[in-house]
């Protein structure tokens, strides 16, 4: 990057830096207007152009929108550009799902412990239930297969109890860009029963409130996957080297 392109780029992180600061100063909300274009640049000091750019930027973020018409806008908050901006950037390097999945894992291990004891007897039936479904599915076909919305809904329904917003949020960016890259590696399918296995036992250590059992369920289930993952991986290297 030359001396000129590394200049304009910190001054544009700058004004973005400046319109974040502006929002929060103002105490800003979701779905709150922000000044016309010509306004929040004599406020902030800088050119029209300036703040053109930079709310560009925060738009390809999810921060500000524009409505055609109307003005600018605070915009709710969503992990969907970061989903979107993650998976494009994953797709050049197959090694970055066994991380995302070894990220995931310790996030799970880190509040499984708190979840088992601040469980529901909600919250169990909903897993219990989840557990037998499974179950039923595993019966019926003891190949590979695939429980993707139990499982999601299981994942989702362990932590729930927390109030953890953010953590649920993470959960559904990790499973969504897991499940995507999962695909586009050609990672081998689950077996149903031993997905229903881990499962269960899961669910039987919370139903005792047995934190560390929990965990150690938790950190078994993921370590079959990955160990499909890593399988996947080597055929990757086998099959294509210069991926790698």
């Amino acid at each position: 990057m030359s001396g000129t392109a590394a200049v304009a780029g910190r001054r544009h992180e700058s004004t973005q830096e400046r319109i974040k600061s502006y929002i929060l100063g103002h105490g800003l909300r979701a779905g709150d207007p922000l000044p016309a274009e010509g306004s929040l640049a004599r406020d902030l000091g800088i050119s029209r152009t300036s703040v053109r750019e930079a709310v560009k930027a925060l738009e390809s973020v999810g921060i500000l929108e524009t409505r055609p018409g109307v003005g600018l806008f605070v915009r709710p908050f969503t992990f969907d550009p970061i989903v979107a901006n993650l998976e494009y950037s994953l797709l050049f390097d197959h090694h970055t799902l066994a991380e995302l999945l070894a990220v995931r894992t310790q996030l799970e291990a880190g509040f499984i412990e708190a979840a088992a004891a601040r469980v529901s007897p909600d919250q169990l039936r909903v897993l219990r239930s989840l557990v037998d479904r499974m179950g039923e599915r595993a019966a019926l076909s003891a190949g590979p297969g695939d429980f993707k919305e139990e499982d999601r809904a299981f994942h989702r329904t362990l932590y729930i109890g927390l109030g953890n917003q953010l953590l649920l949020k993470m959960l559904d960016v990790f499973w969504t860009v897991y499940r995507r890259l999962r695909d586009q590696a050609h990672v081998e399918a689950i077996d149903n029963v031993r997905t229903w296995e881990n499962h269960r036992r899961i669910v039987e250590a919370l139903e005792q409130r047995d934190g560390p059992a929990a965990r150690q369920a938790i950190l078994e289930h993921f370590g079959g996957i990955r160990a499909r993952i890593h399988s996947a991986l080597d055929d990757v290297v086998q099959q294509h080297p210069e991926r790698i």
